[in-house]
């Protein structure tokens, strides 16, 4: 089955206009292509299309990679003179659709999303799981080695590459930069991307904090010309390559708890994609995480991840199918790495960017861990007309940034 490719549209500056959540619960207008309140509702946007009658169809997210696709929503309606529409939707349950106009446009939709049911599914030994693979990693002496990087270092702070062990006897780290002044200093964490580059720290950016950009086995500093991991080691928990990637998001929090200079009352974690995932796993597996900051978070609900886009999980079908994996056996072990599963786990503030948009991660996993998180101090923040590179919002890291700073004076 082909990917869909998603047209974005012009829109009215209301509809693209970036949206906070607050935890409170406070009713809010409906806002452009994200509608908040319970109904009914009346989409009203511009549209890229030329003036006149046009064919409209609203189709399930979840019904995107099936055969045959749920469309809940069909009619003609017409295109105004300034490329505008305004289609009455009725009431439509918590969730997000696609629409479609000649069935050449496309983009996202989403309803109510804080209410989008998707349950955990964790093993009846997912806890005592994963309590062996930390109380394995806890017996691995951390033993970290600092190589400095002088092109990244002046008078303010040195920028060190690290390296130390983590579980099952590999080599986790990452690039940290710390101040060279005396004292003790809030850390920020922040984990990467699937695949992403290595990056480095203006040493006169944040010369008042430790920043710490995490490195997974494989990944990151140990990349190399690797360029895939989702379905590494899918015929077992123990063999799964996330088993060991989750162990070094905890070790680099140990890493940075143990630096003489780190204030371990002042840590947060941030990310996106992959990064976004491994920051609520940071959050679940560490309490020493005083507020969480993911965006566009990867491995959310696999099962459904397969009902909205091709990759990742269609790509593991087929690494589990050469390898004659049963695919209810595959879903079975996969949950045990499925960031919702850990949610319940998570306890600190937590504010979530997502990209309605997004054809990577799409919006329904990421809510799928948000509805699930342990605990009640939570927003998010949508750019409607944002794909999966939340990261070069500005206003995401202006929103996040006023977020983390209480936790991190």
């Amino acid at each position: 089955m082909k990917k869909i490719a998603i047209l974005l549209l012009a829109v009215l500056t209301s509809a693209c206009t970036n949206r906070m959540e607050q935890p409170t619960g406070t009713s809010v207008p409906d806002l452009g292509w994200l509608f908040l309140g319970k109904g009914p509702y009346t989409l009203q946007t511009k549209v890229d299309a030329a003036p006149g009658p046009a064919f409209f169809d609203l189709v399930t997210d979840l019904s995107l990679m099936a055969d045959a696709q749920e469309v809940i929503l069909s009619k003609e309606v017409s295109v105004a003179s300034d490329s505008t529409i305004n289609v009455p939707l009725g009431k439509l349950a918590p969730g997000f659709y696609q629409v479609r106009l000649n069935d050449s446009v496309r983009w996202n939709i989403g309803v109510r999303p804080d209410a989008v049911v998707s349950a955990p599914d964790a093993q009846p030994d997912f806890d005592e799981f994963w309590a062996q693979t930390l109380a394995e990693l806890a017996e691995v002496p951390l033993e970290p080695e600092f190589t400095v990087i002088p092109e990244f270092s002046n008078e303010l702070r040195t920028c060190y590459e690290v390296r130390y062990a983590s579980w099952g006897g590999a080599t986790a780290g990452g690039i940290v930069s710390i101040p060279n002044a005396e004292g003790k200093y809030p850390v920020t964490l922040q984990y990467m991307g699937y695949g992403a580059p290595v990056y480095y720290f203006d040493p006169n950016a944040a010369a008042d904090q430790i920043e710490f950009a995490v490195s997974v086995r494989d990944q990151g500093i140990f990349k190399g010309n690797q360029d895939r991991w989702i379905d590494r080691g899918l015929a077992s928990r123990d063999s799964f390559y996330y088993r060991g990637a989750f162990s070094d998001v905890k070790r680099a929090v140990d890493f940075a708890a143990s630096l003489e200079k780190a204030d371990p009352d002042r840590m947060v974690a941030m990310g996106e994609s992959q990064g976004g995932a491994f920051t609520f796993i940071a959050a679940a597996l560490d309490d020493r995480i005083k507020a969480a900051a993911p965006a566009v978070p990867f491995l959310g609900d696999y099962p459904d991840y397969a009902k909205i886009v091709w990759w990742p999980v269609h790509e593991v079908f087929e690494t589990a199918d050469a390898a004659g994996i049963d695919r209810g056996e595959l879903f079975r072990m996969l949950s045990y790495f499925d960031v919702k599963n850990f949610a319940p786990r998570v306890h600190c503030p937590v504010y979530m960017a997502f990209g309605l948009q997004d054809p990577t991660c799409p919006p329904h996993t990421n809510f799928s861990i948000y509805n699930n998180l342990g605990t009640s101090d939570k927003r998010f923040f949508c750019v409607p007309t944002c794909g999966h590179a939340m990261w070069q919002e500005t206003s995401w890291a202006e929103e996040r940034a006023a977020f983390l700073e209480p936790y991190l004076r």
